[in-house]
């Protein structure tokens, strides 16, 4: 990796502002003409997330949602496979390659460049080839996403057999149930290396945890292509992904100016060790700093975890705690917004209807 990729790996995780709670904010926020404090939430939640999944994108059609920043895991799947098989092939490839960032809003969902990356082609996730016998093609690779549950690696993996089909490729899909089995993932790695592929395409659960297992695939002369969140070696062949940090820029603009740059806004994290998250998180709190300094934080402590289920209940517990004392929420990565989506649901505290 390159120094650039290197800082990028402290960063986010998931992210959360929450407006309208439901009753009096405590400090802060805008006051009215004779220095009064408006009740939170008298005009509903300002929610910003990160991904897309069809709930999402219904709530951000009905303006539940504010904002959603969209990646392209289509190309970077797609990416990742041919950076890899070019490498293999004797090509020049850059050692970062940018897969672009897009914020999708109730006003340009319809667009047809917004609307292709709002509902993506898919495939189901299993593996492509079989691990026993005798590579079909020329080139057989291992793709190992960071789980096998979220939608946006159903994409990855679409992106990645249309690359592997244009180049005389198989693939093996492979990864952990949940995205936070960093055990599971380092395993596949050995396994690829026992298997003797011709290279790796990883997600890395974890910046640090993954490295030596990838070190040793590139010293058994597999090459290494990393996707979607950045890892701590200069190994790898490449870093194929969204730049991450402007994502949290672009959803800290967003926010920012949908709460007039004042109020009170919760930060919910989604996993220690995660880099790309942590870069949107630090995107998203330097840009809320830097241009949105009235803004204060009432929480920015909390993780989300790996599944919606444990973002679900994180997002309820703090839809309890801090009722009323907060005006909005952003949640970067798919499982976080659709959680957070779920408790503001629940508690009634979203708004309703695009404007």
């Amino acid at each position: 990796m390159t120094g650039r990729t290197a800082v990028f790996v402290s960063s986010l995780v998931v992210l959360g502002v929450m407006v309208g709670c439901g009753g009096p904010v405590e400090q802060g926020g805008p006051t009215g003409a004779d220095g009064s404090k408006p009740e939170a939430g008298a005009g509903g939640v300002i929610f910003v997330g990160f991904d897309g999944s069809p709930p999402l994108v219904e709530a951000l059609r009905e303006g539940k949602i504010q904002g959603l920043v969209l990646q392209n895991p289509r190309r970077m799947g797609y990416l990742g496979v041919k950076t890899l098989i070019d490498h293999l092939e004797g090509r020049a490839v850059e050692p970062e390659v940018a897969t672009g960032e897009t914020l999708a809003t109730p006003e340009n969902m319809d667009d047809p460049e917004v609307a292709e990356l709002l509902n993506p082609p898919k495939i189901d996730h299993g593996s492509d080839a079989s691990l026993a016998g005798q590579k079909q093609k020329r080139w057989r690779v291992m793709v190992i996403p960071k789980g096998t549950t979220h939608e946006f690696w159903q994409t990855i993996h679409f992106g990645a057999k249309t690359a592997a089909d244009e180049m005389d490729a198989e693939i093996l899909w492979k990864g952990p149930q949940k995205e936070d089995d960093r055990q599971q993932q380092i395993e596949l790695v050995q396994n690829a290396i026992a298997l003797g592929v011709d290279g790796i395409v990883l997600a890395p659960l974890d910046a640090r945890a993954l490295v030596g297992p990838v070190e040793q695939a590139v010293a058994r002369g597999i090459p290494v292509v990393i996707i979607d969140s950045a890892l701590n070696s200069d190994t790898p062949v490449s870093y194929v992904a969204t730049d991450n940090y402007n994502g949290g820029v672009l959803a800290a603009r967003r926010m920012g100016a949908l709460m007039g740059g004042k109020g009170r806004a919760i930060l919910l994290r989604y996993a220690v060790g995660s880099a790309s998250t942590e870069q949107r998180e630090q995107g998203f709190l330097d840009t809320m700093a830097s241009e949105f300094p009235e803004v204060e934080f009432v929480s920015k402590d909390q993780y989300a975890g790996a599944t919606a289920a444990t973002a679900l209940e994180k997002s309820q517990q703090l839809v309890t705690r801090y009722r009323g004392q907060a005006d909005a929420i952003f949640a970067p990565n798919e499982s976080s917004t659709f959680g957070m989506l779920r408790a503001l649901e629940g508690a009634g505290m979203l708004k309703s209807g695009a404007p």
